[in-house]
């Protein structure tokens, strides 16, 4: 992310204190990448009432982004427009930490921080970020209360001139909960991603059912109990593996799955033993399975390589863990 300073910033001196402000959060541990045209303020009192530490930071941004044709992301101006921040509002929105909306903030930030952990070069302003506690977990508490959890961010914001989502900074991870490849959204899913999209919130559908598809196979291997379920789950074609139901298995008759699951399983029947291990068992772990299974991901025989492993063979996108990332360091 970078942000441009506009030089009537610099014309009334008035706007010394805030400034410095500004600058202060921009340059702490640089935390944004920040551009003002020295060749129209560098004489102005403003600026030299700056602290040198400050000229320095700002001039080496202008050095590096004078000479590129560059798009800054967001621009701050004295006054308040459709396309720009003043500097009252610059303060709330550059200031607050990026949140990132997970169904449930604990389970499944276990994963995202495999993804952080595991993935160092592409993560790099993500760890950063989140070590200076600019980035946090937002708990939806499921899909269905995601829209509530929102618009209760946005609550905040009532005070400031423009929309309400215009100060959001968040980002939102969601399980896609398909069955099987292209199971088509629900109503009440449409809904979700048609409220994101008419916000301009940025968001991330998994390809697979659900976080706990993504783990490696090396690790649900180490799992003790229910060896013959673990051995059948391993079994499984990479795609099956997608779309299978980790907590709950298989429950009732082969033959009265849905058409498009029998097709996906068609490896397997009723009389199929693999079938039969999925009916009657489980995964048996210390505790409830979507609060335990999630700390798998932070097992340290997880690798970057094992994980890639697990989405190499995505027809969508067989880069969908970097693809999460980079969506995220986007907005930092």
């Amino acid at each position: 992310m970078v942000i441009e300073f506009s030089s009537d910033i610099f014309d009334e001196l008035s706007n010394l204190k805030n400034l410095n402000y500004l600058i202060g959060v921009f340059s702490n541990n640089r935390r944004y990448e920040y551009f003002i045209d020295l060749s129209v303020v560098k004489n102005t009192e403003v600026y030299q009432s700056l602290l040198d530490i400050d000229k320095t930071i700002i001039e080496d941004y202008f050095n590096k982004y004078i000479s590129e044709a560059k798009k800054y992301d967001y621009c701050i101006e004295n006054e308040s427009t459709s396309n720009s921040f003043n500097i009252e509002e610059a303060k709330r929105f550059f200031n607050q930490p990026l949140t990132i909306v997970l169904e449930n903030s604990l389970n499944d930030g276990y994963f995202l921080d495999a993804l952080i952990n595991n993935f160092k070069r592409r993560s790099k302003k993500i760890k950063n970020s989140r070590e200076n506690g600019w980035i946090n977990y937002g708990n939806a508490g499921g899909a269905g209360n995601l829209i509530n959890e929102i618009n209760s961010m946005m609550k905040s914001f009532e005070s400031l001139p423009k929309e309400n989502h215009k100060y959001l900074r968040c980002f939102v991870l969601i399980d896609s909960d398909r069955k099987y490849p292209n199971e088509a959204r629900n109503k009440k899913r449409n809904e979700i991603f048609n409220y994101l999209d008419k916000l301009g919130i940025l968001f991330h559908e998994l390809e697979k059912r659900e976080i706990e598809n993504y783990m490696p196979d090396e690790i649900i291997e180490t799992i003790g109990q229910n060896e013959d379920f673990i051995q059948a789950y391993l079994r499984l074609g990479n795609i099956q593996k997608d779309f299978f139901d980790l907590e709950k298995g298989f429950e009732g008759n082969f033959e009265n799955l849905e058409p498009e699951i029998k097709k996906l399983y068609s490896t397997l029947h009723n009389d199929h033993e693999d079938y039969k291990i999925f009916r009657a068992n489980k995964i048996e772990l210390k505790g409830s399975f979507k609060a335990e299974f999630p700390k798998l991901f932070l097992h340290p025989n997880v690798t970057q390589d094992n994980l890639k492993k697990r989405v190499l063979h995505q027809i969508n996108d067989s880069d969908e863990l970097e693809t999460i990332l980079d969506k995220i360091s986007t907005l930092l």
